[in-house]
């Protein structure tokens, strides 16, 4: 799991590198255009030369609205598998877009004036510094980020069904390496595809426990589908990329999505959006100066407790505590101590019980109005939480659910939360597990900045319902 969650982190520092690529070409498509337009004398001036500054606060909206354009072009999604002419379209388009809502701008804009010709000029430099920009960190990604996020592939089959594969096996290999075959059924012919034979899907199990593979692509979906949800399930809980081949799948489920890559559409369980990095930008974003202001403005009320913690009965204030977060990383949370700190000693992890004996006196009001949760806005500051996701549970329980409980890992492909969908929806402790997962899976294939806001709002109007 970690290993996945580096791949991921390599992933997303490669997009903020195109994302910052993209902003200093702006700014010196600018610059650039500024010059040849008023200096280079290829153009007349008889208005004379407006100061550069006066470009400044245009620059910043263009700057913005490439930024959204390009994303909604997927141009901030690592994709080995497209070719750069693909991208350089999308770049053309991108910027095309941007240029003419900036262009419309200036015929309504009447307070000052701008140059028409410093507008193309810059239309096209942008196109050509984008462009460069982008090849040169494509460049960059094949030798040095490609190598270490290449994906470990296993296809699951029998010969027929893998004929499809083999013709586009190119396009796998841009971005991953078939690393094995399984068998779905005894094979009268030799297998297409050239790779270790690991066994049959009886032992899926121990196959994925072996070799660790990063994706799995199913070819023969004439097996029972009983036995397909159990393999989805049994990848996800192990959180590895389970793919069918869409023309042979007769079945849409609401959580798939289809991928298309070169005309081989593939079926893949749908991906939050909380993987592209744009949203995972603007998601921490919110999370960093939320935590900070929370961390200021509760300042008084934080000592206020820390004092009566301590006053109230011995041992730490802040009580901290091993929880899973996303791509189950271990973390420590920290909350206000309201158990008697040898709460454990005897009956081992357990969870909190209503009226339970172990809480202190000051310890069962901090739990009934989530006040003992406050501290978890520094966890959130370092990086390790967000303000909203599903709620983090101990390692101890999370061995337990995820053979058990349907789907339960997934819910480790976001950040943890101080609050989530489930716990504004009244799903807390007592309450049965699978349906807390269903809210946080919900969350998380759903997830907006405004869904964020909402939960938060819910949060502010939810305080009694803890134990």
């Amino acid at each position: 799991m970690i290993a996945i969650l580096n791949k991921k982190r390599l992933n997303v520092f490669f997009s903020s590198l195109l994302m910052l690529g993209d902003v200093i070409a702006i700014f010196l498509a600018l610059f650039l255009s500024y010059e040849i337009r008023f200096h280079s004398r290829f153009f007349p001036t008889p208005l004379g030369t407006p100061s550069i500054e006066n470009y400044f606060l245009p620059v910043l909206w263009i700057m913005l609205l490439l930024v959204l354009v390009m994303n909604t072009q997927n141009l901030y999604r690592p994709d080995p598998t497209k070719k750069f002419i693909d991208h350089g379209f999308s770049i053309f388009k991108s910027v095309g877009v941007t240029m003419l809502f900036v262009l419309a701008g200036t015929f309504f804009y009447r307070e000052r004036a701008y140059s028409r010709s410093l507008i193309f000029i810059t239309w096209v430099n942008l196109i050509v510094l984008i462009t460069f920009s982008r090849y040169i960190l494509s460049v960059f990604y094949k030798k040095r980020i490609l190598p270490k996020t290449r994906k470990k592939i296993i296809i699951i089959g029998k010969p027929e069904s893998m004929d499809m594969i083999k013709s586009h096996e190119r396009y796998f290999k841009r971005y991953g390496d078939i690393v094995g075959i399984v068998a779905t059924r005894k094979a009268s012919q030799d297998y297409p595809i050239d790779a270790k034979h690991l066994g049959s899907i009886e032992n899926f199990e121990q196959i994925l426990k072996d070799i660790g593979p990063d994706e799995v692509i199913l070819s023969d979906i004439e097996i029972p589908k009983k036995k397909v949800v159990a393999m989805i399930l049994e990848a996800e809980k192990r959180m590895v990329s389970f793919k069918i081949v869409a023309d042979l799948f007769d079945v849409l489920i609401q959580q798939f999505e289809i991928e298309s890559i070169d005309g081989l559409n593939l079926i893949r369980i749908k991906e939050s959006p909380l993987n592209h990095a744009y949203n995972r930008f603007l998601k921490r974003g919110v999370d960093f100066f939320g935590s900070l202001f929370g961390i200021i403005a509760l300042s008084p009320l934080l000592a206020m407790v820390a004092l009566i913690v301590k006053m109230d009965s011995r041992g730490r204030v802040i009580f901290s505590q091993e929880r899973i977060t996303e791509g189950g990383r271990v973390f420590k949370v920290y909350k206000f101590r309201t158990m008697r700190p040898d709460a454990e000693a005897k009956t081992g992890p357990v969870f909190t019980q209503e009226d339970d004996e172990r809480c202190t006196r000051i310890g069962k009001f901090l739990r009934a109005y989530n006040v003992d949760e406050l501290p978890q806005l520094f966890n959130v500051l370092k990086g390790d939480m967000s303000l909203v996701g599903p709620r983090p549970e101990r390692p101890y329980f999370v061995d337990q659910f995820k053979d058990g409980i349907p789907r339960y890992m997934s819910r480790h492909h976001i950040r943890a939360g101080m609050t989530g969908w489930a716990q504004v929806n009244g799903l807390r402790q007592g309450t049965p597990i699978e349906e807390r997962v269903k809210y946080d899976l919900y969350y998380a294939e759903n997830w907006s900045i405004w869904f964020d806001l909402k939960v938060i709002l819910m949060s502010l109007f939810a305080l009694k319902n803890a134990y």
